[in-house]
């Protein structure tokens, strides 16, 4: 016969991982709200404007979702997923992420432009559209780090382990940026395998940045803004815009997003190495 205490654990953990899955469903409408909600507007003026609405409707909705669900735990306060305010921290996190993400980028960019690869003309670039940018980019950066890393990967890690949670919150932080490949056909086979690896290895240097600064979200925050902003910045939008050799030299497509991946990783170890140093002396 079973102990009362572990009935209750048992009750515990799945209940725990109810919440889990039901976050994670969450998620996937709120991405899908845009694209469902303006299909009745198909083909008439109206749907990109109604697309473009329910985009900015997911934001609060994100937030939401993650109140609504540390509230069914018991807990109020978002800070404990690690977007707490601490001056000693703070400030060189977001730096640290920010430099790390923007060298990864310059990285694939010069490589591209090297060899063969398309990016954007600096000097077409406009004002506005650095601006939409990065109005865009923050709440994107903030969102998606508090839901996919602060809630999602630490309630995983809790159930399974630190390593699975950061393996399995970055594979569903793969899958459900699919509208970037879809509908199926609109792009070849192998680059959505490229893109979902792309997108799974970003997902991994995210989470483990988090762990690296003492499960903080500050730096996967800045490291995501600066890459989005860097990214769409200086590289053509695929697959909207034609590119050459997207499966070598596109910006989160091509393989030498992997590298810039991994290389960007290495600046967050080795930034946050120096500054733990620093700070024992």
């Amino acid at each position: 016969m079973q102990r009362p205490s572990m009935i209750f654990m048992s009750v515990d953990r799945e209940a725990a991982v109810v919440r889990v899955v039901l976050f994670a469903l969450t998620m996937l409408l709120i991405v899908e709200l845009p694209h469902l909600g303006a299909l009745p507007f198909r083909g008439t003026p109206t749907y990109n404007v109604v697309g473009s609405l329910l985009s900015l409707l997911s934001f609060p909705l994100m937030y939401l979702a993650v109140v609504v669900f540390l509230r069914m735990e018991g807990k109020n306060q978002i800070g404990e997923l690690g977007i707490g305010v601490d001056d000693q921290t703070i400030f060189p996190h977001i730096t640290v992420g920010a430099i790390a993400a923007i060298i990864a980028v310059g990285l694939v960019y010069v490589v591209a432009a090297s060899f063969g690869g398309d990016v954007r003309d600096l000097a077409s670039l406009t004002s506005d559209e650095v601006v939409s940018v990065v109005l865009i980019g923050i709440p994107v950066a903030f969102l998606e780090e508090l839901s996919y890393r602060g809630y999602l990967m630490t309630r995983m890690e809790s159930l399974w382990g630190q390593t699975r949670g950061i393996l399995f919150s970055s594979l569903f932080f793969s899958l459900v940026h699919f509208n970037w490949w879809s509908p199926l056909g609109s792009v070849s086979v192998h680059l959505i395998v490229l893109f979902s690896m792309n997108m799974f290895l970003g997902g991994v240097v995210l989470g483990l940045g988090y762990y690296l600064s003492g499960r903080k979200l500050w730096v996967p925050i800045a490291y995501h803004f600066a890459w989005n902003v860097m990214a769409y910045s200086l590289f053509p939008v695929f697959p909207t815009d034609p590119v050459t050799h997207p499966e070598l030299f596109q910006i989160e497509w091509g393989l030498t997003s992997l590298i810039g991946f991994l290389f960007g990783l290495s600046i967050i170890r080795m930034a946050l190495s120096y500054f733990r140093e620093k700070k024992k002396r």
